[in-house]
């Protein structure tokens, strides 16, 4: 745990004040993969002054994340609250955002289905689906866009159709 702990605090520590898009992709996938860090994701987030949708969206994801390792309940739905009202932001200021997209569909997909918050799942998947062609506009590294069809496979949300689609668009654009 302390191991972990320190990691994460080393990973926000290199990554200093940058706030490049770069950067924040990095410190959201490590706050993926180890929750506990999901705090020091938060911080960092928070001390962005860049207002751009997908930081923003990035800073609304952290708020759903810091839910995932609070223990009280008024505080997490409080934490959920203020992601929804980020993203929604983000989302008006980039609707076309396959980027943005993602992040509220990974979010979405992952709340609990009693809060009544993951009604965009359907509509950001498709969505998604219609615009692979501009995943390569994204300037993501290979690891992120395999990162979002690894999410999208193991989901179950997509048929196998669309995902041997999806891997031969991302492998064409050498993005994956």
């Amino acid at each position: 745990m302390r191991l972990t702990l320190f990691i994460g605090h080393m990973i926000m520590f290199l990554l200093g004040n940058s706030q490049s898009i770069e950067n924040v992709r990095k410190a959201f996938h490590e706050a993926v993969l180890k929750p506990e860090v999901s705090r020091d994701f938060h911080a960092y987030m928070l001390k962005s002054q860049n207002s751009s949708p997908t930081i923003r969206a990035y800073r609304a994801v952290s708020e759903a994340m810091l839910a995932q390792v609070l223990w009280n309940p008024f505080s997490k739905l409080s934490q959920v609250k203020k992601y929804q009202r980020e993203m929604e932001i983000a989302i008006k200021e980039s609707a076309s955002s396959i980027e943005i997209r993602f992040l509220r569909l990974a979010i979405e997909y992952n709340l609990p289905s009693f809060l009544g918050m993951s009604q965009h799942i359907e509509e950001d998947l498709d969505m998604i689906l219609r615009n692979l062609s501009s995943v390569s506009s994204m300037n993501l590294d290979p690891g992120y866009s395999q990162y979002i069809y690894y999410f999208l496979e193991s989901t179950g949300l997509c048929s196998s159709d669309q995902m041997l689609a999806m891997k031969q668009t991302l492998e064409n654009q050498a993005s994956f």
